[in-house]
């Protein structure tokens, strides 16, 4: 087969260590992983740490707020739809939902997550657990912009002619985009052959045609759905409905290309 294809499931496959969030899978490969997590709201997540491990969470829906501390600093971040932030190995991060708002965000993990790479530790800004009563952060200790960003207004590129890039924060393991085909439109057959591609549908719907090692498929896109694109397999993508197909994308060099 030339890629994989997973609808995300309505019941949670697991719960986050420490209790955090809801965990449903997408896709994983060795070189990384992109997962749905949802927080509920008033709950507080234990304080993270991963020496090994890059992480970026994209805030699909909900607020709330994410503590991250380094060697250099320590910032308090808020979360809200359309932002991306950055947890580079070995810092220390918490994050908790408001109270009235189930946070869901996309997990992206370099390389692949292992239990025996992720650690809790007693340190933090808040305690962890539900019903949560600590006030929020107020405006003047807010750090945005560190390691964080917003879902862009004007895209960065076009791939394949028609599809819109907007970039969401890299590192050298992985980068994240979110991807937006017009509506009606259709993407000029493409293939990477340098790097491992995971994308979710967030929006809209579609087809996407793979083909390679001999195989194609031709597969329907709604929200919910993941599927991956491995190096050196061609693909092109069709929007479908009223508005445009949009989808968050994982591209993850390998590591003899990234070198």
């Amino acid at each position: 087969m030339p890629g994989s294809l997973h609808l995300i499931a309505a019941e949670p496959d697991a719960v986050s260590p420490g209790g955090g969030a809801e965990i449903r899978h997408i896709l994983s490969s060795p070189l990384g992983d992109l997962t749905h997590a949802v927080c509920p709201a008033g709950h507080v997540a234990p304080t993270h740490y991963l020496p090994e491990l890059d992480e970026e969470y994209f805030v699909l829906a909900g607020e709330g707020e994410i503590w991250r501390a380094t060697d250099e600093r320590e910032a308090v971040t808020v979360l809200r739809p359309g932002r991306w932030v950055q947890m580079p190995a070995a810092a220390r991060f918490q994050f908790r939902a408001n109270r009235g708002t189930s946070l869901v965000f996309l997990v992206v993990v370099l390389p692949s997550w292992a239990p025996e790479l992720f650690h809790t530790v007693p340190d933090g800004r808040w305690i962890p657990g539900a019903d949560d009563q600590a006030p929020q952060t107020p405006e003047a200790d807010l750090v945005n912009g560190w390691m964080s960003g917003d879902l862009p207004v004007e895209f960065d590129d076009l791939a394949s002619e028609r599809i819109e890039i907007r970039r969401l924060g890299w590192f050298d393991r992985g980068s994240l985009a979110h991807c937006a085909l017009p509506a009606g439109a259709t993407s000029k057959p493409g293939c990477d052959s340098t790097a491992h591609q995971i994308w979710y549908v967030t929006e809209g719907c579609g087809e996407l045609r793979r083909a390679g090692n001999g195989e194609e498929t031709t597969d329907l896109l709604w929200p919910g759905i993941g599927f991956d694109i491995p190096a050196d397999i061609f693909f092109q993508l069709r929007a479908t409905g009223m508005g445009p197909l949009g989808a968050v994308r994982l591209r993850m060099p390998h590591p003899a290309s990234a070198a």
